[in-house]
């Protein structure tokens, strides 16, 4: 008997039991919560304020083919996730949405330094991440692992540093660390010295 080389349906891939082991903490925001954060935080740089517009062009953007042009959007999103509370609020749904689509486990990668801008330390971007997770997975009944990553492209120092808040959360929920980032021009045998490590 030859094997069906039908293609799954929809529905029985998203009823199927996935792990998802790359997913972007700041780069699956639903839009209705980007534009809700952009307002409560004053932020007008958004480049539409329609929800389906929106998601349009966050996924129009992550279809050009290149890193750098897919990381524009992260700008946005990052600028909106500066608080304890819109951090715990992307990283509840986060789990909801993981849910949704039957993800049993995920690991999820972010760079907790680019959520420093408005005074929210380190432990503190970790804290709020954990909370929000944390309650995800016991309301939707999923579990999720935390990469903590650093940029190719910045300080060795900083590099160190994020290494090194990985480890000290290794027992709260992190499972990883990751050197992420653009790889043209910073390759990773130079990293050592001009940028990460």
């Amino acid at each position: 008997m030859q094997p069906s080389t039908a293609r799954p349906t929809r529905d029985l891939v998203r009823r199927a039991p996935k792990v998802l082991l790359h997913e972007h903490l700041d780069g699956g925001l639903r839009p209705t919560t980007v534009l809700e954060l952009a307002a409560a935080a004053g932020y007008r740089e958004l480049p539409e304020s329609d929800p389906a517009k929106l998601a349009d062009w966050f996924a129009a953007g992550a279809a050009r083919g290149s890193l750098a042009q897919y990381l524009e959007g992260f700008r946005h999103t990052i600028a909106l996730m500066q608080t304890a509370e819109a951090i715990e609020r992307v990283a509840f749904e986060f789990c909801e949405d993981m849910a949704k689509d039957n993800v049993v486990y995920a690991e999820v990668r972010f760079a907790p330094h680019f959520h420093t801008q408005q005074g929210l330390g380190l432990d503190g971007v970790m804290t709020a991440v954990m909370k929000g997770l944390r309650r995800g997975e016991e309301d939707h009944k999923v579990k999720v692992g935390v990469i903590v990553c650093a940029m190719r492209n910045l300080s060795s120092m900083l590099s160190y540093q994020m290494a090194e808040l990985a480890v000290a959360w290794r027992d709260h929920g992190v499972v990883g660390f990751d050197l992420a980032g653009e790889e043209a021009g910073t390759p990773r045998s130079t990293t050592s010295t001009r940028s990460s490590s």
